[in-house]
């Protein structure tokens, strides 16, 4: 049986996201390994953010993450929530 360990992360918010979060940054601790999918209900979940979920896109140490594969998080990396951007 594989163990899983938490690793501590940090969250940056952008634009609508750190509207609804309430904050630019924040910690959370995480499963080194762990689902496109299950990382965006996570952090939707506990930083209000239901309501762009669809848009949101989710970024690992500036290199946005593939929804197919699992990431792979170690401690101290940093996971940025970008919303969708409109232009004008």
């Amino acid at each position: 049986m594989e163990i899983e360990n938490d690793v501590t992360v940090k969250l940056l918010f952008f634009a609508r996201s750190k509207e609804l979060a309430g904050t630019k940054e924040s910690t959370i601790r995480l499963p080194s390994k762990i689902s496109y999918s299950k990382l965006l209900n996570i952090i939707c979940d506990n930083y209000n953010l239901q309501t762009i979920k669809d848009n949101i896109l989710l970024a690992k140490n500036e290199e946005v993450c593939d929804e197919d594969v699992d990431i792979d998080i170690k401690e101290k990396d940093s996971i940025a929530v970008i919303p969708p951007i409109s232009g004008g």
